[in-house]
């Protein structure tokens, strides 16, 4: 196959697939199997309680309160409600979103419980708020979380419990943890049921659709991450997210459960990010395919945890994700060393069979190729990003309804870095001097990774390892660099677009130049597909893709603000 028509096929499949594998499954109809969860049978609940806004002390919420209550003591479940005073701040923001008693508002908690066979053993929770925010319906965030702990409820009939099921639906989550904090307090503040909850499944939402993701564990999660691994059919997550989200001035639920050490899983999804806090985010608006993949992977996690023997103890920390959605791997941080020298001895390998193909000025030529693909990336999604208005004050919601403009944008730009990298590349290296010396440059980074943050090792060893396996192969049979490198670009790629559409979700696109670490690694795996072109033909291209990356831009610069915004500022 002819290197321009290997590298556009290897493009468009990466793509292709990195898009089909970001998509949630299908939801499953009212008639579904009695043990699997529904996503038509969960809506019945969102549609009931997304009706209109209901933030906590609003008559509305009372309704949703009185409908939960019902509905837990009909699958059998003993329920109280508890009243959580709200703080002078708490107070302020209800009074500001309408509540007309705010200053005699309090959150109520819902707290169920339903016996299991060891009344004596530690529960399992499963957990989600029940208020809105004042200006949105609030399908998503987190109507689609509550309905998804009712219907997994539904799913486990209470014999099949080794152990107490707790369900507690949480008041105040959008006033700043409120009903959480109250429930989780220590010593006689706090909830009597708090001390037996061995393990918390919390169920939240940022926007209105796609795949949930695991994203958040207790500390010493090492057996929580094998039971994930063992039990959750349709994986979504990765150490490296979990990881940056512990650093980020970040909190759920859950975060309050974290303070007392409780163990958990905390999941969420975050697509169409537009329709976060959003008065549009209507049960009609909500994507039914993510409500399911939360659902599904809250019945496998819950499931697991309520008829175990023992819970997972604490462990050491392990490294872990998800391949595309098909499987979850998971190791030990130290065994990412083992992977990097496996790459190293097959670069090693690569250099020697190939001995007399390459140079070492070229092998640091090579390495240079590298660093100017990620420095002039990072550059134009650096000033991409202003052009398209983070050059001043921004709307954080606004943002937010344009990140699929803008992740196409920054898609646009990190390709106009590679052809400057191409524009740039001196005619006289060859092949092996660029192979070898990127392979050099992306052990570096994968060692820099290693011992700075572990968490993310395998987003770079395990690519680098299937590039360095190519290289080898390439050099005792040159017919297969073509096929071969095809084959693990189109993976790899996938793989790679799919943690940074995950990453952009979940953070924002505040700082896109980040991905341009990635840079090196794209290099490396594209290089034996990139042809040769002139410097013209790569810098016009170059002008080409930033010129529809700038329209782009400024179309999101000054387009007037989306109709999902909410009308008040983002809560602090």
């Amino acid at each position: 196959m002819k290197t321009w028509a290997a590298l556009l096929v290897t493009l468009v499949a990466a793509m292709l697939l990195g898009i089909v594998a970001a998509q949630p499954p299908g939801p499953l109809g009212t008639d579904a199997p009695a043990d699997t969860f529904s996503a038509g049978r969960a809506m019945a609940d969102v549609r009931a309680m997304a009706r209109e806004p209901h933030p906590t002390g609003s008559p509305a919420n009372d309704v949703v309160r009185a409908h939960l209550t019902e509905r837990l003591r009909a699958m059998g479940f003993s329920v109280r409600q508890v009243a959580v005073p709200l703080p002078a701040k708490a107070v302020a923001r209800a009074r500001q979103w309408g509540v007309v008693d705010a200053d005699a508002a309090s959150a109520v908690n819902i707290v169920a419980l339903r016996p299991g066979g060891d009344p004596a053993a530690p529960a399992v929770a499963m957990m989600a708020h029940y208020d809105s925010v004042g200006s949105s319906p609030g399908a998503a965030d987190d109507a689609a979380g509550v309905a998804a702990a009712l219907e997994i409820a539904r799913a486990i009939p209470r014999e099949a419990q080794t152990r107490d099921l707790v369900v507690l639906l949480t008041d105040g989550e959008e006033l700043g943890l409120v009903g959480a904090r109250g429930f989780f307090a220590e010593g006689t503040t706090g909830d009597p049921l708090a001390g037996r909850i061995g393990a918390i499944v919390n169920m939240e939402t940022r926007g209105g659709g796609g795949r949930a993701f695991m994203f958040e564990t207790g500390p010493q999660a090492g057996r929580m991450i094998d039971l994930y691994r063992n039990v959750v059919r349709q994986p979504s997550t990765t150490s490296m997210a979990v990881k940056l989200y512990s650093l980020l001035p970040n909190s759920t639920d859950y975060t309050a459960a974290l303070k007392r050490g409780i163990p958990g899983f905390n999941l969420a999804f975050t697509g169409r990010a537009g329709l976060y806090h959003s008065p549009l985010a209507t049960p009609d608006n909500l994507e039914q395919g993510a409500l399911q993949h939360l659902g599904s992977q809250g019945l496998d996690l819950t499931r697991a945890l309520l008829t175990a023997a023992d819970l997972p103890a604490a462990a050491p920390d392990v490294v872990f994700g998800d391949v595309l959605g098909a499987f979850t791997f998971a190791w030990p941080p130290a065994f990412g060393w083992l992977l990097i020298g496996a790459a190293a001895l097959l670069t090693i390998a690569a250099g020697r069979r190939a001995q007399g193909q390459w140079r070492w000025s070229g092998v640091a030529g090579g390495v240079l190729d590298g660093l100017g693909f990620a420095a002039a990336a990072a550059a134009l999604l650096y000033f991409g990003n202003l052009l398209s208005g983070a050059d001043g004050e921004t709307n954080y919601y606004d943002r937010l309804a344009a990140l699929p403009r803008l992740e196409v944008q920054a898609l646009l730009l990190f390709a106009a870095g590679l052809a400057v990298a191409l524009a740039l590349l001196p005619r006289r290296r060859t092949r092996w001097d660029g192979w070898l010396g990127l392979a050099a440059l992306n052990l570096g980074i994968a060692l820099a990774v290693q011992v700075m943050l572990p968490a993310a090792g395998a987003i770079f060893t395990l690519p680098l390892l299937l590039a360095t396996l190519v290289m080898a192969a390439a050099a005792s049979r040159p017919t297969l660099a073509t096929p071969l490198a095809m084959g693990v670009a189109v993976l790899a790629l996938a793989w790679l677009g799919g943690l940074a559409h995950s990453v952009l979700l979940g953070i924002g696109a505040g700082m896109p130049s980040v991905a341009a670490v990635f840079a090196p690694l794209t290099l490396l795996l594209l290089w034996p597909l990139l042809p040769r072109v002139s410097r013209r033909s790569a810098a016009v291209a170059a002008l080409l893709l930033v010129a529809v990356a700038g329209g782009l831009a400024l179309w999101v610069r000054l387009d007037p603000v989306a109709a999902s915004v909410p009308p008040f500022p983002p809560k602090g």
